[in-house]
């Protein structure tokens, strides 16, 4: 009979991804690990697999909750350039507002990681489609109801703002000023709406 689990596997994938958000994978030790999830290393090889499965998971965690926030907010958008200042205020305020400056979970990993690891580089090139695409649905909403101009090419918006989105989370490292951030994305959002 198999032994029952002694915590919750969301709050651990939920606090590992807090943990390798903030330290990234090769500074997370499995020691690190035991002692912020307050399990032992035999529960972790035993539900995960090991520290590599874990940050797996706890990375597909951080995609799923980022994707399905974004696609919520989207949705509940009737202007589409307010819709999009919506999202792009909400990043640059809540990386402005960490205290530990952990910036995107995507991004950190994309440098730390992708450079030698071809699975996570087919990863977050699957999220940027994905991204992208929601992205474009809302793009091409917006153009059907007379918003944008239907002569833009919707994909080619949708690069620019995932392209936007991660160097603002790339510049959210460097601390920079509120206002120069929201400037940025008012240029490109004037691109856009015109």
């Amino acid at each position: 009979m198999p032994r029952a689990k002694k915590f919750d596997e969301k709050e651990v994938l939920q606090k590992a991804m807090l943990l390798f958000w903030r330290k990234g994978y090769h500074d997370t030790s499995i020691a690190d690990l035991i002692a912020f999830l307050g399990s032992s290393n035999a529960s972790i090889y035993h539900t995960f697999g090991g520290k590599r499965q874990l940050y797996l998971r706890a990375f597909q965690w951080y995609r799923e909750i980022n994707y399905e926030g974004l696609k919520v907010f989207l949705s509940t958008q009737e202007d589409t350039i307010t819709g999009l200042r919506g999202v792009f205020q909400k990043i640059i305020s809540d990386d402005c507002q960490d205290p530990d400056g952990k910036g995107c979970f995507i991004v950190n990993t994309t440098i730390e990681l992708v450079p030698m690891d071809a699975e996570l580089e087919r990863i977050i090139a699957g999220h940027q489609r994905k991204t992208e695409a929601l992205f474009r649905g809302f793009i091409e909403r917006g153009q059907n109801r007379g918003q944008i101009s239907a002569d833009k090419n919707s994909q080619t918006l949708a690069s620019l703002l995932y392209t936007l989105m991660t160097g603002l989370r790339v510049m959210a490292k460097t601390k920079p000023k509120l206002q120069e951030s929201f400037a940025t994305v008012e240029t490109v959002l004037a691109s856009i709406a015109n």
